[in-house]
């Protein structure tokens, strides 16, 4: 995420009234320090209201010429996935037969693979480890966030953008249906015009303005400013998060296209006429982010539940000690062709039942194989394996398929292998991905990077464990020994 708590976290806006009322079945205030991830990642029915007249104080530009600019809509739930979840047993039959069998040594009680975390303070609204988060927001059930488009004198929106952003608010709510099992519902409040600020896009400064004098890029004077143009026109009742969409016009040179920004306080960064939102968010304008807005939504929403970022701030590209799980779980990036949230962050936020998870201290291994099913896929059997070496590491197993949001994957399969470290903080890689000896680091077109997935025969050791995939069908046989 973009800044964090009281040091690099983004805030979060409440609903607006002259909206667009998004509501999604199912579902960056990155905490401490922070930098923004922008640049790093940076690669049926409807019902109307009658909204309060638009604000005088800053003129909106033009509105989306399908969704009147004086209504509140219902946007009816949109699949955003290639491959339906429902159709892959049909993807599976052609692949070979690898039935559930059951481990060889059975799993131990999941506790002990509910690591410490080490890191965390009293009020970081982010984790690596548990307990897990009770003042987040809550992993079951429905929660608001709003989308705001804005725009300024010297970067006017155009028409079309508003329905890209709604677009990506509809994907956000797809996603998080899926990586929750239908948990965690999203509702978006989405404004239907863009929000015209006082100024030209290049005189604002993210670090300027902030509370205490802070050089992080949190934005808050931004913030304020365009939560109270829009305030008088939007509800935000129970609004968690407020996210603002640029439009493409952003020059690259503004500072607030180069980072974006955002600030996050658990109990409340910003307040509003119907009560204050813990998160506020602005993201850069640039092609790759545009065309990753969903998952850049999905990202920045995960650290209302919980998670931290996963690279090292700041990032530079292809190079495992900034991004050291690359591009293989959302809340490291979400640029790449694997969206999903990794195995360890769905346990952490409690998306993962025990009976998902086989545990078992590395000291009680010596040989034990069992299958996976692959972690898109909910239903019986084991979804990952998690081997705790002591109170704060551990290596972490799961199966991943070119299924649901991991779609772009294609045919690539196999199992990822990563360690982690809950002594390890914000923006500091408490998660390592394992490479396979010999894999080369560029980048291969279809799939992630690194190239990390482990097929058949492959194995790598990592913490004195040795995970290898044995057999690879509709789930996967792996062994791991010591």
């Amino acid at each position: 995420m973009a800044a964090g708590l009281n040091e690099g976290w983004e805030t979060v806006r409440m609903p607006l009234r002259n909206v667009l009322l998004i509501v999604v079945l199912l579902g960056s205030a990155c905490g401490g320090s922070s930098s923004s991830e922008l640049e790093v990642l940076g690669q049926r029915n409807t019902a109307t209201t009658t909204a309060a007249p638009t604000t005088t104080a800053a003129p909106t530009t033009t509105t989306a010429p399908a969704v009147p600019a004086s209504k509140t809509v219902l946007v009816p739930d949109q699949t955003t996935t290639s491959i339906p979840l429902e159709d892959a047993s049909e993807e599976s039959d052609s692949e070979p037969s690898v039935p559930y069998m059951p481990p060889t040594e059975p799993s131990e009680d999941t506790s002990l693979c509910e690591l410490k975390d080490l890191w965390r303070g009293p009020y970081d609204p982010v984790r690596v480890g548990f307990p897990r988060p009770s003042e987040n927001v809550s992993p079951e059930g429905t929660t608001k966030y709003a989308l705001i488009p804005i725009d300024f004198p010297d970067a006017p929106g155009k028409p079309f953008e508003i329905e890209e952003a709604a677009q990506a608010a509809r994907e956000t709510s797809d996603y998080y249906r899926e990586v929750s099992d239908g948990n965690f519902e999203v509702e978006w409040v989405l404004s239907d015009v863009f929000t015209r600020l006082s100024k030209p896009s290049v005189e604002y400064d993210p670090t300027v303005g902030n509370p205490g004098g802070s050089r992080n890029p949190w934005g808050v004077a931004l913030s304020e400013e365009i939560i109270e143009l829009v305030d008088p026109d939007l509800d935000f009742t129970g609004v968690a998060a407020i996210f603002f969409y640029l439009p493409k016009a952003t020059p690259s040179n503004a500072l607030i296209n180069i980072g974006g920004w955002g600030h996050f306080d658990l109990y409340g960064a910003f307040g509003t006429d119907e009560g204050k939102v813990m998160f506020a968010h602005g993201g850069p304008s640039t092609h790759r982010t545009r065309y990753n807005h969903a998952f850049l939504l999905a990202h920045e929403i995960g650290h209302t539940l919980g998670p931290l970022d996963l690279y090292v701030s700041p990032a530079t590209g292809d190079m495992l000690e900034s991004l050291p799980m690359g591009e293989w779980g959302v809340m490291s990036s979400y640029q790449g062709a694997a969206k999903s949230m990794t195995a360890w962050n769905r346990w952490l936020i409690g998306w993962l039942e025990p009976e998902s998870v086989y545990c078992r201290s590395a000291a009680s291994v010596s040989s034990v194989e069992f299958t996976l099913r692959p972690l898109v896929l909910p239903g019986t059997g084991f979804r990952t394996a998690i081997i705790s070496l002591d109170e704060h590491t551990a290596v972490v197993v799961e199966s991943r398929r070119g299924l649901g949001v991991d779609w772009r994957l294609g045919d690539h399969a196999g199992i990822l292998v990563y360690t982690v470290d809950t002594s390890v903080g914000q923006h500091q890689g408490p998660l390592h991905v394992q490479v396979p000896e010999g894999r080369s680091l560029g980048r291969i077109a279809g799939i992630s990077w690194p190239d990390a997935l482990l097929r058949v025969g492959d194995s790598v050791t990592a913490l004195g464990l040795t995970v290898e995939l044995v057999q690879s069908g509709e789930y996967d046989r792996v062994r791991i020994s010591r």
